[in-house]
């Protein structure tokens, strides 16, 4: 899937969406038809009054860094790559996005500056994470890790379960 950030902010997705990852409340490919693209592609809603700074995509999720320094990610999360605490995906059904979306748990008063994305590779697009630059120059990632690439000292995946972000994760050793 590919997607776009307009000069007002906004973030309008396209291509392929089984796990919601171009978070419109639906399963719906765009694109591959005519007349889907343009004034008939919708935008995502990440919450009230918020627009994105950036954007960032990898396997079946993506994420935008908002206005506020809150990330939302949507799509796939089997293994913690949205970093809600959980392994339910978000954005393919109706009232999943905007408001109702968690934003990530980045730390008590810390907000986010940069995000990437990244994943193994098309062939295994689950094995997915996140990583975010943060206001204080940390950097902390969170999702797939079978190859330490969290920064951890681990391979265990983050963010799959309650707990695991916010302060209980920590920066990468820099």
């Amino acid at each position: 899937h590919s997607f776009a950030l307009s000069s007002d902010g906004q973030v309008r997705c396209w291509g392929a969406n089984d796990f919601g990852q171009l978070g419109v409340g639906d399963t719906v490919a765009r694109g591959d038809q005519p007349g889907e693209l343009g004034d008939a592609l919708p935008r995502v809603d990440l919450g009230t009054g918020r627009t994105a700074t950036a954007i960032a995509a990898a396997g079946n999720h993506s994420c935008a860094l908002l206005d506020n320094g809150q990330v939302r990610c949507w799509g796939m999360n089997d293994i913690g790559q949205l970093g809600i605490g959980d392994t339910y995906a978000r954005g393919y059904a109706p009232g999943q996005m905007g408001d109702l979306l968690p934003p990530v748990a980045l730390g008590e008063g810390r907000t986010a500056v940069a995000i990437t994305a990244g994943a193994q590779g098309w062939w295994q697009p689950s094995v997915a994470f996140t990583c975010a630059l943060l206001d204080d120059a940390s950097v902390k990632c969170w999702g797939w890790n079978a190859h330490g690439q969290l920064g951890q000292g681990t391979t265990a995946a983050i963010g799959n379960q309650p707990g695991e972000l916010g302060d209980a994760l920590a920066p990468i050793d820099l």
